[in-house]
């Protein structure tokens, strides 16, 4: 198998997944689960209750041992969604920060080096606006790597794609960047690895 860069868009209840080799095939995948219940069993969990701990700590296991799973030998290169500044209390931002974290973790202990991006920086990246829609962050992504269906795929999924690409072109792979590279200003807003423990 050819090196390859991963990028992961982390969610509780859609984690989408994209892999780019050096060659410029694009693979993507999405996992999907319901949302999480409260400690009385409601689901969704209404707002004013709290989830349920035992189902949250399953949760973010399941989906790190999934997305660990992706990378192998020669994944040279994770690129995660970071969270957005200013932002802390969409999303669940508790658990998606310990999801992140023991996926960080152990890329750190596995010598896979790993960047972080935020969404701003991702769709200024791929669409060229820090605050594109999700819908032009997909036709971007679709536009980038033209014949692998990817206009569609899930949102969550496209942003995967996009996390990758930002990695390949930081790594040097070749790839079809559009606009003469017109992100790659945006690059260096990343939170990117020494570079010489990246070997492409």
């Amino acid at each position: 198998m050819p090196p390859s860069v991963l990028g992961g868009d982390l969610s509780l209840t859609s984690t989408g997944a994209a892999q780019i080799t050096d060659t410029g095939h694009v693979t993507t995948w999405v996992k999907t689960t319901d949302s999480l219940p409260c400690h009385l069993g409601h689901k969704p969990c209404p707002e004013k209750h709290h989830k349920d701990l035992v189902e949250v700590h399953d949760r973010i296991r399941s989906i790190f041992l999934w997305f660990t799973g992706l990378v192998t030998v020669n994944t040279k290169l994770v690129v995660l969604e970071g969270p957005l500044p200013g932002a802390a209390t969409l999303g669940q931002p508790d658990e998606r920060a310990a999801l992140r974290w023991l996926i960080i973790d152990r890329l750190i202990r596995a010598e896979v080096p790993v960047a972080v991006l935020n969404p701003t920086t991702m769709k200024g990246y791929i669409a060229g606006n820090g605050h594109a829609a999700k819908a032009d962050v997909k036709r971007a992504v679709a536009a980038c790597w033209p014949g692998f269906g990817l206009a569609r795929i899930t949102d969550d999924e496209a942003d995967a794609v996009a996390l990758a690409t930002a990695g390949c072109d930081w790594i040097g792979f070749d790839g079809p960047w559009l606009d003469g590279r017109r992100g790659a200003g945006w690059l260096k807003k990343a939170q990117w690895p020494e570079r010489e423990a990246v070997r492409a």
